[in-house]
């Protein structure tokens, strides 16, 4: 059996875990999981379904209402045309890029991978019998990728593009125009591309997000992944979609019916509540994000020497932290008890990935942690 490299993120939380079960208190920066109660709407639906005292299996596409509510709600935001044929429910969005990546790919193929990198990415195209082309961004350009660096790694093995916007874990939003180009050479190069679009409603600031679906001259070579994680603050109910070509979708449902067998039936309930008051809960998500994002930022900017600026979107901060960050997390986990996932499971050694996504005592706490530790004062 080939050796399977674990998530960078599910390492430090492993870790983490258990030092909250030896009862020592960790502070937790290294989670993307909005900590919050469920929005009620979201509770009602499932108990609902609870109370109905059934639970058989779901269709392997997802529950017809629950697609139709997902296609409805891509294409009022952004204008797309999705129907439900072109719409499947996947246990989480993690599992829709995983789907399409198994869909798509013949051995040996090559995906654009921009980094940094959402930590699943490179393994999951290697799962795939893929391979990984890494497109390294710097911090000088905003984290971004350029057409003309597309254009320089493009082989005729390159089959997909795996976009991240907003991305994880820079904060990074990709303009229209942005878009608009890395589409445009995805066409020239006839590349399908799959968006990772998660962090569409954790957008701060009136910024603008900007879906691949906005553009219909490319609705054959756009697969869009969505999720109720983030946006929603479901996390734990593994609610994702994925959006794109009829065909595709087709085989993706197939591979889910040889597979997972679909989602939940009580979390697919869940979903639909919260798709049918999407504007309410996202703002009720948004807002908490918000509050915490500032309060981070402004704390981070007390403490520190380095004055840093809030980011557009998502929960997390890529900080400059030195030459090996495992090494760096590992030991300020366990001296200053504070949880950090290292840039290198992102694809850029010499950073780390700051969530924001705690409660907001914690937030503070954890940050004053940090400095006792950066100044070489014990913690306790």
């Amino acid at each position: 059996m080939r050796q399977l490299t674990p998530s960078a993120t599910g390492v430090i939380q492993a870790a983490a875990h258990q030092m909250r079960k030896n009862g020592i208190e960790v502070f937790n920066f290294g989670t993307g999981d909005p900590i919050l109660p469920n929005h009620p709407v979201i509770l009602e639906f499932a108990e609902r379904a609870i109370v109905e005292k059934m639970s058989p299996y779901a269709p392997f596409a997802g529950m017809t209402e629950l697609r139709q509510a997902a296609a409805d709600w891509m294409n009022r935001r952004y204008g797309s045309q999705f129907g439900i044929k072109e719409t499947v429910v996947s246990c989480g969005g993690k599992f829709g890029i995983y789907a399409a990546l198994q869909i798509l790919l013949a051995q040996g193929e090559e995906v654009l991978v921009p980094a940094p990198y959402w930590v699943s990415y490179p393994e999951m195209v290697r799962l795939a019998n893929g391979q990984p082309i890494i497109l390294s961004a710097e911090e000088t350009t905003n984290w971004k990728i350029t057409p003309s660096e597309m254009l320089s790694r493009i082989t005729p093995k390159t089959r997909v593009l795996l976009l991240n916007n907003a991305c994880n874990p820079t904060g990074v939003l990709y303009t229209r125009q942005e878009i608009s180009e890395i589409l445009n050479v995805a066409k020239e190069a006839n590349l399908m591309v799959i968006s990772d679009e998660v962090y569409s409603e954790i957008v701060f600031d009136n910024a603008e997000f900007v879906s691949c679906s906005s553009f219909p001259e490319h609705r054959s070579r756009v697969i869009v992944i969505e999720s109720c994680s983030k946006n929603f603050a479901m996390a734990g109910w593994r609610v994702g979609f994925a959006f794109g070509p009829a065909e595709v979708i087709t085989n993706i449902i197939a591979l889910q019916s040889q597979s997972t067998s679909g989602t939940s039936l009580i979390s697919q309930q869940a979903a639909l509540g919260a798709l049918r008051h999407a504007d309410e809960v996202s703002s009720y998500v948004r807002q908490a994000m918000d509050r915490r994002r500032k309060l981070f930022f402004q704390t981070y900017n007390q403490l520190f020497q380095t004055r840093i600026q809030p980011i557009l979107s998502t929960l997390y901060y890529f900080a400059p932290i030195g030459k090996d960050s495992m090494k760096e997390c590992e030991k300020i986990l366990t001296e200053a008890h504070v949880a950090l996932v290292p840039g290198i499971g992102f694809g850029v050694e010499g950073y780390v990935r700051f969530a924001f996504s705690e409660e907001e005592d914690l937030i503070e706490k954890g940050l004053k942690a940090l400095q006792k530790f950066k100044r070489g004062l014990p913690y306790c």
